[in-house]
């Protein structure tokens, strides 16, 4: 996880400073809005987050937000101000979460947590495999992860072809790791979660292919999901193996 800050009170720099450290969470620092867009260029938007004051000399977090959204890829702003009345404008010009000064560290690390949800890509390597974190294409996307994660859900892109990306529980790539990894089996199952198409699926290890096994409707669909969260509890502690 890296993150840009943007903030020019000494005081709340060093705060903000620990808590990365504490959280092991690389950072950037900066004491403008100005400063945020060069490190954005210079990092060619390559953060998960931005914490962004608003005001500020030089260039304000509003300003920089903009120059931001107009000239880089997407990733994640929030505002994080002592003045509240700067809320309706923040999520105006685009940014996607407020968040008043001062909170408490939890609330602040939960806030993040929220806004850097990403899509799980399959890769293979051989034998071996990970999963590769791919930022949302645009701040709708993003917020369409959200909305899942809320509940217990995320997307995982499989391969690169049209119709890979399915829906399914947030422990379903800890089961993949493990029956591929730990179990050493030829086939992972689980159920894809797209509400216009609810299917038992099938995962074939060394011929990276899906296969359909059931659609699933009604009763029958509650009765697997059912299933399937009470089997999924067992893999929600285990470490995901994932790109670095």
């Amino acid at each position: 996880m890296k993150i840009l800050i943007a903030e020019d009170n000494p005081t709340l720099q060093e705060l903000n400073a620990e808590l990365m450290d504490i959280w092991e969470y690389d950072f950037d620092m900066v004491s403008n809005g100005l400063e945020a867009v060069e490190y954005a260029k210079k990092q060619e938007g390559e953060y998960d987050l931005c914490l962004m004051d608003i005001d500020m000399p030089i260039m304000n977090g509003i300003q920089a937000s903009q120059v931001i959204r107009q000239k880089f890829k997407y990733f994640p702003i929030m505002a994080y101000s002592a003045n509240p009345s700067h809320m309706e404008k923040c999520f105006e010009i685009g940014m996607d979460g407020f968040l008043e000064k001062p909170c408490c560290p939890d609330l602040l690390l939960d806030k993040i947590n929220e806004l850097t949800v990403k899509i799980f890509k399959l890769e293979f390597e051989g034998n071996d495999f990970y999963f590769k974190k791919e930022m949302p294409m645009d701040r709708q996307h993003a917020q369409e992860l959200r909305e899942l994660a809320k509940k217990d859900l995320r997307k995982v892109k499989l391969f690169d072809s049209p119709g890979s990306t399915i829906i399914v529980h947030k422990n379903v790539t800890n089961k993949i790791s493990h029956d591929f990894n730990i179990k050493k089996q030829f086939v992972s199952t689980f159920t894809n979660r797209d509400p216009e198409r609810p299917t038992r699926c099938e995962l074939y290890k060394d011929s990276n292919y899906l296969m359909p096994q059931t659609f699933l409707t009604g009763e029958e669909c509650d009765e697997v999901l059912k299933a399937e969260d009470q089997d999924l509890e067992k893999y929600s502690d285990l470490v995901l193996k994932e790109e670095k």
